[in-house]
């Protein structure tokens, strides 16, 4: 129940981001803002890991400093899996980097690695008032991703001035998954007053992540590489099985 109630949220957030952004809000071949945030939100098991970690490094750091921008976001595509200081050390030198499509791809997969040291200069990259409209919503999800208390003002102050419900809807969302009990009246009020009934529902959800009701995506994730780490490795399963076999030996 619980999860099938976070998926619904989660695509609730989709939803209210797919209705398409004027004209000017397009970046190119990779669409409007709403096409750009699914990308942001994805889950950060997107399939079998193609390399290893040393090598997406290695093959990232040959293909940044291209020209060509396209080339860019690919070398940062290659640290989807990289969760290591090298890897990080990239992404954050790209969010400065001068083409949005980069700079929003390395925000993103900064906010999937959930790398709280990114978390200060996403804040204050929000808080700049010439940073893009496409750049903070993806500086809020991130931030939301990333699930560290630190970004609950940022994210507060973003939400403080928007008119438009899906860039409401994103910060609320956000303010879920990080989950300080601070915001708890900001959502109340935006459950009461707020005039987008999808906004007033994401508001009511993040309530319930707040109160431990309901789960968030951040905290299931947490959850589920803890689990991963507690696992028993192959080489721990063959001792485990090695001894066993011994016992029964002499047993017999």
């Amino acid at each position: 129940m619980f999860n099938k109630r976070l998926t619904l949220g989660l695509a609730a957030v989709i939803a209210l981001m797919a209705v398409p952004w004027p004209a000017h809000a397009q970046i190119g071949p990779m669409g409007g803002y709403g096409n750009i945030f699914q990308q942001a939100m994805q889950s950060t098991q997107q399939g079998p890991k193609a390399k290893t970690p040393e090598d997406a490094v290695s093959d990232a750091k040959k293909k940044i400093e291209d020209v060509d921008p396209r080339v860019r976001v690919a070398a940062l595509d290659e640290l989807q899996y990289a969760n290591n200081a090298d890897a990080n050390a990239i992404l954050m030198r790209e969010i400065n980097d001068p083409d949005l499509r980069v700079k929003v791809k390395a925000i993103d997969v900064l906010g999937a690695h959930q790398f709280k040291d990114a978390v200060p200069v996403m804040s204050q990259e929000l808080f700049l008032r010439d940073t893009p409209d496409i750049v903070k919503l993806h500086l809020v999800a991130a931030l939301g991703r990333i699930g560290a208390q630190s970004g609950m003002l940022p994210v507060m102050n973003y939400l403080q001035d928007q008119t438009d419900s899906r860039a409401r809807g994103t910060a609320v969302f956000a303010l879920g998954e990080i989950g300080d009990p601070a915001a708890i009246n900001k959502l109340t009020q935006i459950v009461g007053n707020d005039p987008s009934p999808m906004v007033r529902r994401l508001a009511q959800e993040a309530l319930a992540k707040i109160d431990g009701e309901i789960p968030s995506v951040h905290s299931e994730e947490l959850a589920a590489e803890r689990n991963k780490q507690e696992e028993p490795t192959y080489d721990k399963l063959a001792k485990i099985r090695e001894l066993d076999q011994k016992i029964q030996e002499q047993n017999w």
